[in-house]
C-alpha cells in the first residue's frame, strides 16, 4: 500500500517514527478514528507519544493531502486515511461512519459543466444507521399499516 511517503519528503519534513506510525495506522483502518483513538491505539507501541504530537501530525498529514478529516459534528473530528473517491454516511445517534463508494450519488460530470474547475468534492450524509433507525422504521411501517400497540 502506498502511504504517500514521497509527499512527506517532497515537503521537506522528516519522516519521524511517530508520523509514520500515525499514517500507517490511518491507512490500514476502516474505522475513521478520532485523534484520541489514534493516540490510545499507538501509545503502547510508542511510549513517548503525546496527544499533542498526534494532533500536530494529523494536521500536517491533512495539510499535505495524505488524510482527510471528517467533521462528524461541531465537537468531533475523525480521520480517514483512504484517499480514494468516496463519501461518508454518519449516524446522528451512534456516530458510526460508513464509506460510500457509489459515486452515482453525485453526477460530477454534470457539475463540471457548470463549475469546470472542481478539484475536490467532500460529501457527508447524515441520518440514522440501520441499527439506530430500526425502531423508528418499525414504528413508521406499523403506523402506515394502521397497526397500534
Amino acid at each position: 500500500m502506498d502511504l504517500g511517503l514521497d509527499k512527506i519528503k517532497f515537503n521537506q519534513n522528516r519522516l519521524t517514527k511517530q508520523r509514520l506510525a500515525i499514517l500507517n495506522y490511518l491507512k490500514n483502518t476502516k474505522k475513521h478514528p478520532s485523534a484520541d483513538k489514534v493516540y490510545l491505539t499507538l501509545k503502547s507501541q510508542i511510549p513517548n507519544l503525546s496527544l499533542a504530537t498526534v494532533y500536530r501530525n494529523l494536521k500536517y498529514l491533512q495539510k499535505i493531502g495524505l488524510i482527510e478529516d471528517i467533521g462528524v459534528n461541531q465537537k468531533t473530528v475523525r480521520f480517514d486515511g483512504d484517499n480514494s473517491r468516496h463519501f461518508h454516511f454518519i449516524c446522528d445517534q451512534c456516530g458510526k461512519i460508513d464509506d460510500i463508494f457509489d459515486l452515482n450519488l453525485l453526477n460530477l460530470a454534470l457539475m463540471k459543466t457548470k463549475y469546470p474547475l472542481i478539484n475536490k468534492v467532500n460529501l457527508n450524509i447524515y441520518g440514522l444507521c440501520l441499527k439506530c433507525g430500526a425502531p423508528q422504521l418499525v414504528y413508521e411501517t406499523n403506523n402506515r399499516a394502521g397497526i397500534t400497540g
